[in-house]
């Protein structure tokens, strides 16, 4: 998770190339590659920009995640304590040392924050109540999120077969209708959300890869196979297939940081997903929002696992509220696009799904369970929550981390 990578290669299935870096194969089409084996065009994506917004968000869990922060070696060992008597390790490869956090201590005020998020308090009302400066509040919020990391690292799912949902979601930064773009992943079987990703880099990366927007892409009504179709049409029409516009964002001219293109926080995002399920599971199946660059980063994440079968990546589009009884008969209809890849669509009185099944065979059966269910909830949740106002009012750094914040409140909340 901290070692640099690179992720212009093919993402075909079945494509021999797939996943391989600089194949004899590739040709160069301006912005894009040409794979001659499968025919498939794949963007490139600066190794730079990708590897300089990973080690920004990062950081959070270095010591966290069993990886040393400055190679990304997991050949490790214990090396003694700290002066504040917190493990420490060794890397074996880059001889470097670092802390690994035990248990976290108890910190009365953070315990009042979490009472105060939990309440809706204002901003004000928080810092007057803390007595905490702006900047105080920020070093706060950005405690209490590497608290709940650190809590929530060791956790065990209940099955090593996995059905994961990811959705990306829009949430307003700093009062004003800018938006950050959000990605959340959650375990289909028991609810948990497992990560959660924004496309704010504390520092800067190359400005080809700043997130500007011109106008913002929307889906108008229709029946499902329209709204499939209507989204590959808008893919090819993009300048970069991965140059999705959601709407405007801008920062203050004193931000040090900066808003990024969606397709960088989606590479991140299915790593860190890997990272903390893949101790605990044996065959995943991923069920993301259609978008060719969340399954690039589906996709080069579990590379290893999709090779072995061991992981299933399917696009699912759904509307409506999932009734119980999920046996119901489907159609099948072709996308467009560049893939024109088949769908299957599930419908009934109130509900409509659409479900494209990207890698492997998979049984129509199967497909019939497809949802992005999980994903949805914890959206839902955070729409209804009493601080979420306030959470619009934040800068996109402490929106961060308070995401991560109510996304550990979610979690603690499912499994009472």
């Amino acid at each position: 998770m901290f070692s640099k990578i690179n992720v212009d290669a093919c993402k075909t299935p079945d494509c021999k190339n797939m996943g391989i870096l600089n194949s004899p194969d590739y040709l160069s089409q301006g912005k894009d590659i040409l794979c001659r084996e499968c025919g498939f065009l794949f963007p490139v994506i600066s190794e730079r920009s990708l590897n300089l917004f990973r080690q920004s968000v990062n950081r959070a869990w270095q010591g966290l995640i069993k990886a040393c922060p400055g190679c990304g070696s997991s050949s490790l060992k214990k090396y003694g304590f700290s002066a504040q008597g917190e493990p420490r390790m060794y890397c074996l490869k880059c001889h470097k040392t670092f802390i690994s956090p035990g248990e976290h201590k108890a910190d009365a005020r953070q315990d009042n924050l979490v009472q105060l998020i939990q309440g809706g308090s204002s901003l004000a009302d928080i810092r007057a109540t803390l007595s905490l400066d702006s900047t105080g509040l920020n070093r706060a919020l950005q405690k209490l999120s590497r608290k709940v990391n650190q809590a929530e690292r060791a956790f065990i799912f209940p099955a090593f077969d996995l059905a994961m949902s990811t959705r990306a979601f829009r949430v307003n930064y700093n009062g004003s209708d800018n938006c950050l773009y959000v990605l959340v992943t959650a375990e289909e079987s028991s609810g948990r959300v497992i990560a959660i990703t924004t496309n704010y880099s504390s520092q800067p990366v190359e400005n080809d890869y700043q997130y500007i927007s011109d106008y913002e892409e929307r889906l108008p009504p229709g029946t499902l196979a329209h709204l499939v179709q209507r989204k590959e049409l808008m893919t090819m029409r993009r300048n970069t297939l991965f140059d999705v516009d959601y709407g405007p964002a801008t920062l203050y001219k004193n931000d040090p940081g900066m808003l990024v293109k969606p397709v960088l926080p989606a590479y991140r995002h299915f790593e860190l997903v890997k990272e903390l399920t893949d101790e605990h599971s044996l065959n995943v199946q991923h069920y993301i929002d259609h978008e060719c660059f969340i399954l690039g980063g589906c996709m080069m994440a579990n590379l290893q696992s999709v090779r072995q079968g061991r992981c299933h990546i399917s696009f699912v589009r759904e509307t409506g509220v999932l009734p119980p009884d999920k046996d119901f008969p489907y159609r099948v209809f072709r996308s467009g696009g560049i893939r024109n890849n088949v769908w299957r669509a599930f419908s009934t009185r109130g509900y409509a799904k659409g479900v494209c099944n990207l890698t492997g065979n998979k049984k129509t059966s199967m497909l019939r369970h497809a949802t992005l269910t999980g994903g949805t909830k914890f959206i839902q949740f955070l729409h209804t929550h009493p601080f979420f106002f306030q959470l619009s009012r934040l800068s996109p750094a402490n929106v961060t981390v308070v995401l991560n914040y109510l996304k550990f409140e979610y979690n603690k909340n499912i499994m009472r």
